[in-house]
């Protein structure tokens, strides 16, 4: 029988036949088309992108790849962002600038006539280096939050009450009796140098020089009780301090502050004697020269000294404490101008910041300092004023002076010192202490910190525009932290909060730190100093 013909698969009565499909294979599904234009993108086209990106968002972008974190931090787009939040409302605080025209070249950010006030030396550095400004915005904010870290550098165990804080360049200096000058390194949390002091030697004010501290070098004045006075030059990179002239001791009196800009120094003793003097250069080393020397009776403490220059004239400024018949205290300033070129001294000018009408009164005849001097309750002037509004401390930091006082306040003055005037305005006062304050420091910008005597309090203030001439009371804007308010600052230092709860003596700061001398209570706890980190 022949064999069947088979079918062909072209056949309509033909099946298919049934494809199987494999264990655990999923049905094909469809590839979506991924369209990602954004990285075919230039670096330059996505930086123009970022720079219209609000902040949150700026930042949200730099976790999505490498490539974005580095184009989210270029250096221009920081800069733009600093210049809105910290540049450009300053410029619009002064006179003239707010009303502007709204194309005002002066307040455009890319513009070349950009007014970048004191923050010039971020733009224009004279060293070479260029200015990380992600950082610098991270800073000033954090100043603004007061996002900060805190840590501890021990001075003393046991309480030494003549022990005297200055800190410039990162570098912080203590001197007192005991332990006699000596540096600490912030950044690397130790002690660079130090130097003894020779028995009866006994500190009571000191200074310090920053104008070499770019080079890694500090000028320090200490002035003694017997009214002598040293002066070295701190090495950072040598790690040693290298002695220079010393004044011996005069029957002049104890002195009570100085002031060191190089080749000038000025000194004022407890009767009240200001001293201005002069160094010749380096290579040639010599006794120093006796300036001038002024006698006052009116300038108490707490008071505090300033030298400044100008391209002609050299200016040594004491801004005191002043008493006056009705209104309680007030401050004064001495201005003393000096030739530049050949030391003689062309003017001295002095004002005050007394009501019109007040007169201050005279000093009392004994040579007690005025805060020994009590006051009968039966004189018309004792009864008018109270010993307690006499400030704590005092920071002149021209065109500023801030005084601290112990109720709770601070008075911030405003100086206009011009080739033919100078004033002084009427007190304003600043409110938002809860407990006396015991010291501030005050910049030529107007920013200020200051401390509580106690409660673990620090205030942040921006002072700069907006003061009239009236004296009437305004709470201004602060930032301030305490530090029970973040939970790693209590972290860091509740351990210690027992042993050494006490004052607070002296604060200071400069652009990325708050330094606070801290002292046990009960006059034998340890001393130590308080470090608040910003960086």
């Amino acid at each position: 029988m022949p064999p069947k013909r088979r079918r062909s698969i072209a056949s309509p009565d033909t099946s298919l036949p049934i494809s199987k499909r494999a264990r655990g294979q999923s049905p094909p599904q469809a590839v979506p088309l991924i369209l990602n234009h954004i990285t075919k993108l230039s670096d330059e086209l996505l930086i123009r992108i970022l720079h219209l990106l609000p902040l949150p968002t700026l930042l949200r972008s730099q976790l999505v790849s490498h490539r974005f974190y580095r184009l989210s931090s270029d250096s221009q787009i920081w800069k733009n962002l600093y210049y809105d939040r910290f540049v450009l409302p300053r410029a619009l605080r002064i006179p003239g600038i707010k009303n502007a025209p709204p194309r005002d070249e002066a307040l455009i950010f890319s513009s070349r006539r950009s007014k970048w006030l004191s923050e010039e030396v971020l733009v224009n550095r004279g060293d070479g280096k260029r200015t990380d400004w992600k950082g610098r915005y991270k800073l000033r904010h954090n100043w603004s939050r007061g996002v900060c870290e805190v840590r501890e550098i021990r001075l003393r165990e046991e309480r030494s009450m003549g022990v005297l804080v200055r800190m410039a360049e990162g570098v912080v200096l203590t001197v007192d009796g005991e332990d006699g000058l000596r540096g600490w390194d912030l950044k690397g949390k130790g002690l660079i140098a130090k130097f003894g002091l020779e028995v009866g030697e006994v500190p009571t004010c000191l200074a310090v020089d920053e104008q070499d501290g770019g080079v890694g070098g500090l000028g320090v004045a200490v002035g003694f009780e017997d009214g002598g006075w040293r002066i070295w030059r701190l090495d950072v990179k040598e790690r040693r301090f290298v002695e220079g002239h010393r004044h011996p001791a005069s029957s002049n009196g104890t002195l009570s502050a100085v002031a060191y800009a190089y080749p000038y120094l000025l000194t004022i003793t407890e009767e009240q004697l200001l001293s201005l003097y002069s160094f010749t250069p380096i290579d040639r080393p010599s006794e120093p020269r006796l300036l001038a020397s002024l006698k006052s009776h009116t300038s108490w403490p707490p008071l505090s000294l300033s030298i400044r220059t100008t391209p002609t004239t050299l200016i040594a400024s004491i801004a005191y404490t002043l008493r006056t018949y009705t209104s309680g205290y007030t401050v004064g300033l001495q201005e003393l101008h000096l030739s530049l070129t050949t030391g003689s001294v062309i003017f001295s000018r002095l004002t005050s910041a007394l009501p019109q009408g007040f007169t201050s009164i005279l000093a009392p005849t004994s040579t007690s300092s005025p805060s020994r001097v009590s006051t009968s309750e039966n004189s018309p002037a004792g009864s008018s004023r109270s010993e307690t509004s006499c400030p704590t401390s005092l920071s002149y930091s021209h065109p500023y002076i801030l005084a601290t006082h112990p109720d709770n306040t601070l008075t911030l003055y405003l100086c206009t010192s011009t080739a033919s005037t100078l004033s002084i305005t009427s007190g304003t006062k600043l409110w938002g202490h809860t407990s006396s304050v015991s010291s501030a420091e005050i910049t030529p910008r107007g920013k200020a910190v200051s401390v509580s005597t106690r409660g673990n309090e620090l205030r942040v203030w921006e002072l700069e525009g907006g003061l009239g001439g009236s004296s009437a009371s305004s709470n201004r804007d602060s930032a301030e932290w305490h530090v029970q308010r973040k939970e790693s600052l209590d972290m860091r230092i509740g351990d210690h909060e027992d042993e050494m709860e006490g004052c607070r003596r002296w604060v200071g700061f400069d652009d990325e730190v708050v330094i606070v001398l801290k002292e046990g209570g009960g006059g034998a706890g340890r001393q130590a100093l308080m470090v608040y980190d910003f960086t």
